[in-house]
């Protein structure tokens, strides 16, 4: 019995340090935003590509995007993809079109802040923020603090190729929409706005009844003064009175429009 001690002593002390301290086979943490999509295998004949440049597709092949707003970006360069869908008969590089990749990026544009969208440099390969129509990469995930071309980084993007007009189109509707339901909230702002309708609608009738029927009535004036010269006088007064009551027409549905916004 004595001599089995230290056997289970030699294992009780294995076991502690099992539990106290780390094992080391044990594979870091993952984040989230360090983890890319499935890659797929594709010819790069652009030898100065590296991980994390944008890629865009051309009659070359894929090349490093070098054009601001690039309408042909494919993806992102990953060297270490989570995971890769490689055909035995195709060698090349791992490319992702979707999910998150750690992208090279550049101030050329300004600060990138979380939910910028993402579009291409006139650097190669490096990325920008996009603040008009353009296709975009993806929606950074993170925020770079780059001010010039000069500063450049490494920063996580969801990428989702796109033509982001849409999305700016979206919001605009969107916000658009917001106004009028905030305007339906609130009755004094809805009597302010159809008091605004009401104006508009009296002026540009008073004009267009003006014009149709006075300045036609000028018109055959002058018509008929060419064919009878010898009623030249009355001619020229009804074209005068046809023009005082065009003014006169204009002037009322302007007054009127006045008082239905001032009260």
């Amino acid at each position: 019995m004595i001599k089995l001690m230290p056997k289970y002593l030699i294992a009780f002390i294995l076991f502690f340090i099992a539990i106290l301290y780390p094992n080391p086979y044990t594979l870091p943490p993952t984040f989230a935003e360090s983890i890319n999509d499935v890659a797929s295998i594709y010819e790069i004949p652009d030898n100065q590509a590296v991980d994390g440049d944008i890629l865009a597709i051309t009659e070359k092949g894929l090349v490093r995007a070098d054009k601001l707003k690039d309408n042909s970006i494919f993806g992102v360069l990953v060297d270490t993809p989570l995971l890769v869908y490689r055909d035995q008969a195709t060698s090349g590089k791992p490319v992702v079109r979707s999910g998150i990749a750690q992208v090279n990026v550049t101030g050329a544009n300004g600060p990138i802040k979380y939910g910028d969208h993402i579009t291409s440099s006139q650097i190669a390969g490096k990325g920008q923020k996009s603040d008009s129509s353009a296709v975009a990469l993806g929606i950074a995930l993170a925020s770079f603090d780059g001010t010039t071309a000069e500063n450049q980084g490494k920063i996580p993007v969801a990428i989702k190729i796109e033509s982001i007009a849409t999305t700016v189109g979206s919001g605009v509707t969107k916000l658009a929409g917001d106004a009028l339901l905030e305007i339906l909230r609130d009755p004094k702002k809805l009597t302010e706005v159809l008091r605004y309708i009401a104006a508009g609608l009296i002026l540009l009738l008073s004009f267009t009844f003006a014009f149709l029927t006075f300045s036609r009535s000028v018109a055959k004036g002058v018509e008929a003064l060419g064919r009878n010269p010898l009623a030249k006088n009355a001619i020229q007064l009804s074209i005068v009175l046809n023009i005082i009551l065009l003014l006169i027409t204009g002037v009322i549905g302007i007054l009127a429009s006045y008082l239905i916004i001032k009260f």
